[in-house]
């Protein structure tokens, strides 16, 4: 993954818990230091053991982890660096989904070797919709549910998110996501 992920890592931490907290989790990681370079890819290895040590010195499961990053991350790390890109994205919640793969289309020049998930989203009822996220990773669901989370607060829209199927791909995978939104949810 890209030194960016890396550091909305350590922004979501030094902000919430401090930078001695930051440099426990790289001290106690195979991370090496943290001179991550923005637009550089590192093995997805480092990434998920800066996770796991966070979760470790967080007292947090790892889904918690990835949970409160993925919202953190649509929040508060990825509007201080593309908030234009954010709001020409969408005006509500399934326009901002429906448009997120045309959004990973429009950075990927910046990114060598960019690989990002896909979201596809298909309309089940005016109230109730299946999100599709497909990845070339694994494990990373609650990222995915801790943005889910932020859409909720970012459009201040009360979605319901739940698991409809997983399934493990041969390299990565694919979930579905049931997500229902009130009837004035959509505009």
């Amino acid at each position: 993954m890209y030194g960016l992920i890396h550091r909305g890592l350590e922004s979501m931490v030094t902000s919430q818990y401090g930078a001695d907290i930051w440099k426990k989790i790289l001290t106690n990681s195979d991370a090496g230091s943290d001179s991550f370079l923005t637009m550089r890819s590192y093995p997805d290895q480092i990434t998920l053991s800066l996770i796991s040590s966070a979760s470790r010195e967080l007292e947090l499961s790892a889904s918690e982890c990835l949970e409160a990053f993925g919202e953190y991350w649509l929040l508060e790390f990825a509007p201080g660096n593309y908030n234009t890109l954010l709001e020409s994205t969408g005006r509500e919640p399934i326009e901002f989904l429906k448009n997120l793969d045309d959004l990973h289309d429009h950075i990927s020049s910046a990114f060598t070797e960019f690989s990002p998930p896909s979201f596809v989203v298909d309309d089940v009822t005016e109230e109730i919709f299946f999100l599709h996220y497909r990845s070339s990773r694994k494990g990373l669901e609650s990222f995915v549910v801790g943005l889910l989370k932020g859409l909720k607060k970012r459009f201040e829209v009360d979605i319901g998110i739940e698991v409809e199927t997983r399934e493990e791909l041969e390299v990565g995978e694919h979930i579905v996501f049931k997500l229902t939104l009130p009837p004035s949810g959509r505009h």
